[in-house]
């Protein structure tokens, strides 16, 4: 076991410790982080396009030209025409589906950012954990330490047999427990290491000087600003898309009409020149793809709104669920400080000075030793809890994480 924990601690210090502000600026090279970026930027040149009328067109044509001589002098209507035709709208129908698709472009750079933020909060969990697992392996050394100073005091009374052989052994067991639970929390460190490693798709072994962390940030999540809550823009973003996305269709009942322009290049037989033409080309509206794609517009905008306004609510239910929790837990941590942590360690104390005189028994030690220590790893974990908690109502409120934004 010693062998194990040692080799345990020589890949602990291999592993490379970040601070947080460096863990914060490698997302902006997440792979993921990146891919969703570009998603972005492909959906805003899509919206470029969906706004264009498209390619004028060029033609150019032999006319009544003789089958059998191919010649251009025979006929006076013989000749080469040259055309240009451009599709025109007086609806304004590209700059509305141009615009949602902008909208689009918006909503999947907010979701790009509420994908930083999800990293940026879980690379907080990591640190909170962190510093839970150091500070468990503190409480652990110390009460390892505890338990050897008093199995020395069990072996002297033993000795002089104020307790009996079982008192030596109980001890010993408890000391083996002990070592155990910190080669357990080393196990767990480490395991923490890689997976804040995989994470960030690192090449190499990260660890997180937690140390570094703003933990002043979440004492003030009372007063967290909603900027960036990027999933409630992206909803808002996508609810504009679809708005506009609805005023596109409705002007597509109205169709595009094609201009167009000829001059035709004749051999001037009968002396009266060149031609030059012009036409208008305007489809009939009857099928019924038209209707459909105004129908479809209006049930997604129905849809983005509901689910808009279902956010919103479910929002400001979350928030005020979560307020409670930080209070009762913050009541609870009060209370195990103020109180409980004093009166199980003069338990302790008093029970171990007894029991060094031969007063208490070995039993009522081992009971002290470990109600102390339990309430010392509740405190720990009950502050860790509390930042926990506090986190996630800064990631729902919509606090930036410390963590910048994509524009």
């Amino acid at each position: 076991m010693r062998i194990i924990s040692l080799l345990l601690l020589l890949t602990t210090f291999n592993g490379h410790a970040e601070t947080f502000s460096e863990l914060m600026g490698s997302l902006e090279q997440h792979d993921l982080v990146r891919s969703e970026l570009n998603k972005a930027k492909s959906m805003l040149q899509k919206a470029r396009k969906a706004g264009s009328w498209g390619d004028p067109k060029l033609s150019v044509s032999a006319m009544n030209f003789p089958k059998d001589s191919l010649s251009q002098n025979e006929t006076m209507m013989t000749g080469i025409r040259f055309g240009l035709a451009q599709k025109v709208s007086f609806t304004g129908k590209f700059g509305k589906l141009r615009e949602s698709g902008e909208e689009n472009s918006k909503s999947q750079l907010a979701d790009t950012n509420q994908l930083k933020r999800e990293f940026a909060k879980m690379i907080w969990a990591f640190g909170i954990e962190k510093e839970k697992l150091v500070k468990e392996l503190k409480i652990l050394k110390e009460n390892l330490s505890w338990i050897k100073a008093n199995l020395k005091v069990t072996k002297r009374l033993y000795s002089t047999g104020k307790v009996p052989q079982q008192a030596v052994l109980d001890m010993q067991i408890r000391q083996s427990e002990l070592k155990a639970q910190i080669d357990q929390n080393q196990f767990e460190q480490d395991s923490l290491k890689h997976q804040l490693t995989a994470l960030l798709s690192s090449n190499k072994k990260l660890d997180i000087e937690y140390e570094t962390i703003p933990w002043e940030h979440l004492s003030n999540w009372n007063i967290a600003n909603e900027d960036n809550d990027f999933k409630q823009k992206s909803l808002e973003h996508k609810l504009r898309a679809s708005d506009l996305k609805v005023s596109a269709q409705n002007r597509n009942l109205f169709p595009d009409v094609t201009l167009g322009v000829s001059y035709t290049k004749r051999n001037d037989i009968d002396g009266i020149g060149d031609f030059v033409g012009a036409s208008i080309t305007i489809p009939i509206p009857t099928s019924s793809s038209r209707y459909a794609d105004r129908k479809d517009a209006i049930f997604q905008k129905v849809a983005a709104e509901k689910k808009y306004r279902n956010y919103l609510l479910t929002k400001s239910s979350n928030l005020n669920k979560m307020d409670n929790d930080i209070k009762d837990v913050s009541n609870q941590l009060k209370i195990l400080q103020r109180e409980t942590l004093k009166f199980a360690k003069s338990s302790r104390d008093v029970t171990a000075k007894s029991y060094s005189r031969g007063g208490s028994d070995y039993l009522e030690l081992l009971r002290s030793e470990l109600q102390y220590q339990n309430q010392l790893l509740k405190e720990v974990n009950l502050i860790a809890n509390l930042k926990n908690k506090k986190l996630n109502y800064l990631f729902f409120q919509g606090d930036d994480l410390k963590v910048g934004s994509f524009k």
